[in-house]
């Protein structure tokens, strides 16, 4: 009886309602899923410690994006569990297992470190996953340098090079405190009205997953209880904007009627600063003979710092 009631409650909420309800879920469990992981970084001596590119001082423990793993997991499974009609339970669990991977990949990369081109073939297996989905690919450039419709084959392999090119490029930039925080939660923002506006319900997910983020900030930037994102993070991070590009990008989804410009030059420009940034330090790179994935001071934000 009680549980065919909470089933009344649950089908009789509207949008609104569905939106508090799961962002309220993802404050709480962000506060408490960030200090338990606080801790289980500092004893895993999982730390971020000061080097001569580092902007920090001392050292940081690093695990912050496995408590927001942890968040938007359980905020996709809520959302699965009692709002299945709005978007299918096969995208939630793809996409669920997606983060998965990329969280594995990260805290092994946040502890014990691994090499660039690993971490390319998880991406390039997470994309595989992505590419399963229906109106999840790049279809068209929309008229961009006189290009419109993909077919299949193009289609796959400029959403491959996109994915690839996004993720790394929001890990990239993740040099100082809340930029590539304050870069997802732009996006998502962004992306969230659009999606509002074209009345597909993935904002339902993407503004709790915002609530998360800006829970983070505040540790972050805090004195005592700082922490940084770490890998995990920011490869979480980039598979999010990668993933909701391709779609915004698919002639299925119907979401491109809603940019004010064109929507392939619409998403570069949300993506400008990370993108811009990686192109001009791998060319820099190379150019004095080192490898593109070689750390170094030349990033903007760094260069901004020692201005």
């Amino acid at each position: 009886m009680v549980l065919n009631k909470i089933i009344d409650i649950v089908y009789s909420i509207n949008d609104f309602d569905i939106l508090i309800v799961l962002i309220s879920v993802a404050v709480i469990l962000s506060i408490f899923a960030l200090d338990l992981v606080r801790g289980l970084s500092i004893r895993l001596n999982a730390f971020d410690r000061p080097n001569e590119r580092s902007s920090h001082q001392y050292k940081v423990p690093t695990l912050g994006g496995l408590a927001i793993g942890i968040v938007w997991f359980s905020i996709l499974l809520v959302h699965t569990i009692l709002f299945e009609e709005h978007i299918s339970s096969y995208e939630i669990y793809s996409f669920m297992l997606m983060g998965l991977c990329i969280l594995i990949i990260g805290i092994y990369d946040d502890i014990k470190g691994i090499k660039p081109l690993y971490k390319v073939f998880v991406q390039l297996f997470t994309f595989f996953l992505l590419a399963r989905l229906d109106n999840s690919l790049i279809t068209s450039f929309y008229g961009l340098f006189d290009i419109y419709e993909l077919d299949q084959i193009s289609s796959v392999l400029f959403s491959c090079f996109v994915f690839i090119g996004i993720v790394n490029a929001v890990n990239l930039v993740d040099g100082i405190d809340g930029l590539s925080s304050s870069l997802t939660l732009f996006f998502i923002f962004i992306f969230s009205y659009l999606f509002y506006l074209s009345g597909q319900y993935y904002y339902h997910i993407l503004l709790p997953f915002a609530s998360s983020i800006i829970v983070f900030l505040t540790y972050n930037f805090s004195n005592n209880k700082k922490m940084f994102l770490g890998d995990t993070g920011s490869l979480g991070f980039g598979l999010l904007i990668a993933t909701i590009s391709l779609g915004a990008l698919n002639s299925s989804k119907g979401i491109d009627l809603f940019m004010p410009i064109n929507p392939a030059l619409f998403v570069v420009l949300c993506l400008s600063y990370p993108l811009l940034d990686v192109v001009r330090v791998f060319v820099l790179r190379l150019y004095k003979g080192k490898s593109p994935f070689q750390p170094d001071r030349s990033h903007l934000h760094h260069i901004l710092i020692d201005k």
